[in-house]
C-alpha cells in the first residue's frame, strides 16, 4: 500500500501538524467540554493520536500502525464494556505506545540532517506524548492503589481514570516541566519515585533535544 510505502516529507509534516493540533486539543481543549463528554472525547482524541502517530514516522510505519489499530481496538473496548479490568489493560498499552512513539520520534530526529518544520513539530510531539504517557501511568497508578496521590479536587474520589483524567494529565505536565504547585501531593514511596522520574525524564527530553537541534542549526549554517 501507498500509505506505508516511502512517503514525500509533505506527508510527513503535514501527519505531524495535524497530530500536533490533535495532542494540542486533547490536552488544552477537552477539560472545557462537560465532563459527561469526557470520556468519548478522550477515547476519540487518543484514536485519532494512535492512527496519526504512526503516519508520522518516516520508518517502521507499516508495523507502527498495525500496532496502533490493536491499540485502537482495546481503547474503545474497555470504553464500550466499562469494565476495570480491560480498563487497566488499556492504560498499560496505551503508555508503552506513547513511549514506543516518543522513542522513535527521538530517533528520526537524531537521523534528520536538517533542522526543518517537520523536525521541530517532531520534537513538541514527542514532548507532549511523553507527558501525556506519563499522565496515563499517574491515571493507572490512581485507579491501582487510590492513595497514590492526594488530589484536592477530584470530581469523584471513585471514578474512573477517564472521568478524572484531565486532573492526571495536570498533575503530569506539572510535574514534568519541574514546576510544582504543591496542591497535588504524592503519598507513597511509589508516587513519589514516579514524580522524581517524571521530573527528570522532561528536563533530560528538553536538554537533549535543544542539543541535538542546535548542533543541527550550526552544523546547516556552516
Amino acid at each position: 500500500m501507498k500509505l506505508f510505502s516511502d512517503v514525500s516529507q509533505k506527508f510527513l509534516t503535514t501527519s505531524n501538524s495535524i497530530l500536533l493540533f490533535i495532542v494540542i486539543f486533547t490536552i488544552f481543549f477537552v477539560p472545557f467540554f462537560p465532563l459527561e463528554w469526557h470520556r468519548i472525547l478522550y477515547s476519540i482524541c487518543y484514536t485519532l493520536i494512535f492512527i496519526l502517530s504512526a503516519l508520522a514516522l518516516s520508518n517502521y510505519r507499516s508495523r507502527i500502525f498495525n500496532i496502533a489499530v490493536l491499540v485502537v481496538l482495546i481503547e474503545w473496548l474497555s470504553e464500550l464494556l466499562d469494565l476495570t479490568i480491560l480498563l487497566k489493560i488499556s492504560l498499560v498499552v496505551n503508555i508503552f505506545f506513547f513511549i514506543l512513539i516518543v522513542i522513535l520520534f527521538i530517533r528520526q530526529i537524531a537521523r534528520a540532517e536538517t533542522v526543518t518544520p517537520q523536525v521541530i513539530m517532531e520534537s513538541i510531539n514527542g514532548y507532549l506524548m511523553l507527558g501525556l504517557s506519563f499522565s496515563i501511568l499517574i491515571a493507572l497508578i490512581s485507579i491501582v492503589d487510590p492513595n497514590s496521590f492526594r488530589f484536592p479536587n477530584l470530581v469523584n474520589e471513585t471514578a474512573s481514570g477517564v472521568s478524572n483524567f484531565s486532573n492526571y494529565t495536570y498533575y503530569g505536565f506539572v510535574t514534568l516541566t519541574t514546576l510544582g504547585y504543591g496542591d497535588v501531593v504524592p503519598l507513597t514511596s511509589a508516587a513519589k519515585s514516579f514524580s522524581i522520574f517524571t521530573a527528570i525524564s522532561g528536563q533530560l527530553y528538553i536538554a537533549i533535544i535543544i542539543a541535538a537541534l542546535v548542533a543541527k542549526y550550526l552544523n546547516q549554517s556552516k
